[in-house]
């Protein structure tokens, strides 16, 4: 059984670097700051999604380098399990509700399931286009694979035939998605958001109009603090801003809760001018519902409190020296993965390999109404 050790991991990292980790055959962890884990033998390109496990501390990373990683996160050491891969970047993973399989989606138009007892691959999905998506929905009467792609189709497979059993056509590609059940939010070019109801079996069930002005890049629906019940969702934007949006009024039924806030943008100290950046990922708090995360092109990650529309605390540690791409919290909420590496924003010239590729561990301790560091 899972026994949160959080405490432990990171007083233990903090004796020193020199005595290292014991144990045959583990990676070292590295006190890359105060309070900081960066795993070791990680990809060699920039991440595409990370997600801890439903059942245990594995953590795994997709990247664009074709590789999906996964690490066993414990309280003395922190462990490389094993790695596959596919013939294109990795665009997206997820894992099976009883954490015993990792679904994973690629440039290379297929979806794979990685066995991690095995440690064997097979492919159980197909595209006519990259797929930029892949999220299990286990249901009261069903369970299957539903993938999204840039040949514009939304697609649920039960892994038993070769065909998908349900299939949407979109008007334009998907660029991310969230399941929270039985609601299933899709975002699309051209700003499109689109909501599924997932019971019995899925059926769209409204395209919505976001607050957003500019390219939509990340999705993630909130729930209500009591019942878990999903209320609405987070979008985050390309332009440095993200829209907290209730499509049919939040739990009090007023339309009117739905609002936007400027984030992850730095104001040169000798001007007034301002560089905006992406918001790559955002994510919901498992415990303290009302509470997420944003991760920035500017190399940040940042702690909102949802019902307070305020910020709670930037990155503990120092700025990233490239975007932070993605981020994930573990299943009890106490500890929060990160992954840096460049975002592209400004093209090949800005490209610099030798500031690396790090995925990173620490400890969350913020809970809604404590504001620290800005």
């Amino acid at each position: 059984m899972y026994q949160s050790k959080t405490g432990q991991l990171f007083q233990t990292l903090a004796v020193g670097a020199s005595g290292g980790i014991a144990g045959t055959g583990l990676q070292q962890a590295v006190k890359k700051e105060t309070g900081v884990v960066e795993l070791q033998a990680g990809p060699k390109d920039s991440v595409s999604h990370l997600e801890f496990s439903p059942a245990s501390n594995h953590l795994i990373a997709s990247s664009w380098d074709g590789t999906v990683t996964c690490w066993d996160i414990q309280a003395t050491n922190t462990q490389l399990l094993a790695q596959q891969s596919h013939d294109g970047p990795v665009l997206d993973c997820a894992w099976h509700s009883d954490g015993t399989k990792v679904f994973t989606g690629s440039g290379d138009k297929l979806a794979k399931v990685w066995d991690l007892q095995s440690n064997q691959t097979i492919a159980v999905a197909q595209h006519d286009a990259a797929i930029k998506t892949v999220h299990w929905v286990q249901g009261q009467s069903y369970q299957c694979l539903m993938t999204g792609s840039w040949d514009k189709t939304l697609k649920f497979w039960d892994l038993r035939t070769a065909t998908p059993s349900v299939q949407f056509q979109l008007p334009e590609r998907v660029f991310g998605a969230d399941v929270a059940w039985p609601l299933a939010v899709v975002i699309t070019a051209n700003r499109g958001v689109h909501c599924y109801n997932l019971d019995p079996l899925p059926s769209h069930a409204m395209q919505c109009e976001t607050l957003l002005k500019h390219q939509l890049r990340s999705v993630s629906i909130c729930r209500d603090k009591n019942t878990a019940h999903p209320t609405g969702f987070a979008l985050g934007c390309i332009e440095g801003r993200v829209a907290v949006e209730f499509p049919g009024g939040d739990k009090s039924g007023k339309a009117d809760s739905t609002f936007q806030f400027k984030c992850h943008r730095q104001t040169d100290g000798s001007s007034s001018v301002q560089d905006i950046y992406a918001v790559h990922d955002i994510m919901f708090h498992p415990v303290h519902r009302g509470l997420f995360v944003t991760c920035g092109g500017d190399g940040q990650y940042s702690y909102w409190d949802k019902d307070a529309r305020v910020k709670l605390q930037q990155s503990p540690t120092q700025r990233q020296p490239q975007a932070v791409t993605a981020g994930c919290f573990s299943t009890q909420g106490d500890l929060f993965a990160y992954a840096s590496g460049y975002d592209w924003a400004k093209g090949y010239a800005h490209a610099s390999p030798q500031k690396g590729y790090h995925v990173c561990v620490t400890k969350c301790e913020v809970q809604p109404g404590q504001r620290g560091r800005k």
